[in-house]
């Protein structure tokens, strides 16, 4: 074999062994946010940021939906679930551009165990330690 082939010839790669993936994935899924719950947000959102000259990102604060549930314009349900929602929209032609949904990373990252021991730690929980007391100094540089 040249020189030049044995330079070009591929070398075996050792892989990984593949993670085992669980054979049947029961963790709950949210629903898909429904055209209501989107209106809702695009129309009563009081959290607003530019996303470029055109586009606005539209969301509920919770104090907001929970305004909302007292004039009875959500349930509680939708007000929760509308929390996990932002709304692109774009301003020049009057469209939603995205829809972007939180629910799936949240319950993910709520879903495993870490999370949950993480709550409950003692230090997370603790007083804070006490600030040294800041004493009067007289004088200064001679």
């Amino acid at each position: 074999m040249p020189a030049a082939a044995r330079r070009n010839a591929r070398r075996p790669v050792a892989r990984r062994p593949a993670e085992t993936a669980p054979l049947l994935d029961l963790t709950p899924r949210p629903e898909p946010a429904g055209a209501d719950l989107i209106a809702a947000v695009l129309t009563h959102a009081d959290r607003e940021s530019r996303v470029g000259p055109r586009r606005v990102r539209r969301a509920l604060s919770p104090a907001r939906a929970a305004e909302l549930v007292e004039a009875g314009r959500l349930n509680a349900d939708e007000a929760l679930r509308s929390l996990d929602l932002a709304v692109i929209w774009d301003e020049a032609a009057a469209e939603v551009v995205r829809v972007i949904d939180d629910a799936p990373l949240r319950q993910k990252a709520q879903a495993s165990r870490a999370w949950w021991e993480d709550a409950w730690e003692e230090e997370l929980w603790a007083e804070p330690a006490p600030r040294p007391a800041l004493r009067a100094v007289r004088g200064g540089r001679a």
